[in-house]
């Protein structure tokens, strides 16, 4: 995995890592419906409680879009990158 972090706390990740995380999470590769709901925090479990990953929601033809892109870098928000390391038991 590729991160870098900037001044703000925020950091750059590939698209395929983000892509993986979320397939391992939900057990299978997921469709641009379901990684928009996981990016966007819809599936943490606590109700009126998310955490968008982009730092933004994102939309399932963003997500699609996303699918073709993996080597993309992208800026994961601080509260992202933390859901992330938590969903993998760091």
């Amino acid at each position: 995995m590729t991160a870098g972090s900037k001044n703000n706390g925020e950091a750059k990740m590939m698209l395929g890592f983000i892509v993986r995380r979320c397939a391992a999470d939900l057990g299978h590769n997921p469709s641009p419906d379901e990684f928009a709901a996981w990016a966007n925090g819809n599936n943490n479990g606590k109700k009126g409680s998310r955490l968008c990953l982009f730092g933004k929601e994102i939309s399932s033809s963003a997500a699609k879009v996303m699918f073709s892109q993996p080597g993309r870098l992208v800026t994961v928000s601080p509260d992202g990158m933390a859901r992330m390391w938590k969903s993998n038991g760091a």
